[in-house]
């Protein structure tokens, strides 16, 4: 993919970090940076899943292959390409940005309330999300869907150390490693070359975001609202580790949450 660019001139901006100027991409440019990740997750989830369900897996873990087949090595990979570019090495230097340092004490306080925010806009809109599953999204083949406390009896036909690794799996690939990649791409990479916008930088990332999980589109209202949560702090404070505290709660709480209730 190339990156459409602007002169540094036109788009500098104050960064609290020293990183005062960078090239800026094109609305043309930034839709695919944000969407293809996303089609290549659920092109290779759909095709894994015949696989691990033949192999006496859940299908959930064709997520997890598509975590470490697509996403991580295809997000991380493309901004190692660039920083060996930049700067004749593996290094992340002036590829990504917003590294802001805050007070240590605040990371904490900020993934706990992003995680209290995302688990009041789940309560609020969970109502939404399944009347949206059971009309709009009901062809959604079953394997996407099996990730909610409703359908958690379906995972008592396997045996209990195949749901332990592939629940392993999970809270590993996508509790961890998954959200500190993507934060290094969308905020740490992608939302910097969004700057010119100002405030409406954060507000576009938030909805190419939530349209980046093509797999879960009946969540797209209560992904809207809980990305925001942590989308737009980034873009104010101009710190990723922002958003790692709080997309790592999230997706840990949530993982945590599922095991809990199915290994009971």
């Amino acid at each position: 993919m190339v990156t459409t660019s602007q002169p540094i001139s036109q788009f500098t901006t104050t960064e609290p970090e020293g990183v005062a100027e960078t090239e800026q991409h094109s609305l043309r440019a930034t839709v695919p940076y944000h969407l293809l990740p996303g089609m290549l997750i659920l092109a290779v989830a759909s095709a894994a899943m015949p696989l691990v369900t033949a192999a006496g897996f859940p299908p959930l873990a064709a997520m997890a292959a598509a975590i470490l087949v697509a996403q991580l090595p295809v997000q991380l990979g493309h901004l190692l390409r660039l920083g060996w570019r930049r700067n004749g090495r593996l290094s992340l230097a002036g590829v990504v940005l917003y590294r802001r340092r805050l007070p240590r004490w605040q990371y904490p306080l900020w993934g706990l309330g992003i995680l209290v925010w995302g688990i009041v806009v789940a309560l609020l809109l969970q109502s939404v999300s399944t009347g949206m599953l059971k009309t709009v999204f009901a062809w959604v083949p079953s394997g996407f869907t099996g990730t909610s406390s409703s359908d958690a009896a379906g995972y008592s036909a396997y045996p209990r150390t195949v749901l332990l690794i592939t629940f392993g799996a999970m809270l590993l690939l996508n509790g961890v490693a998954a959200p500190i990649v993507e934060e290094l791409y969308f905020r740490g990479y992608l939302l910097p070359r969004l700057s010119r916008l100002g405030w409406k930088a954060p507000l576009l990332q938030t909805i190419l975001f939530t349209l980046y999980h093509f797999w879960q589109p009946w969540l797209y209202p209560t992904l809207l609202l809980t990305v925001a949560g942590f989308i737009f702090p980034v873009g104010r404070l101009r710190s990723i580790s922002v958003g790692i505290w709080g997309h790592c709660a999230l997706n840990l709480s949530g993982g945590l949450a599922m095991v809990a209730l199915i290994l009971a």
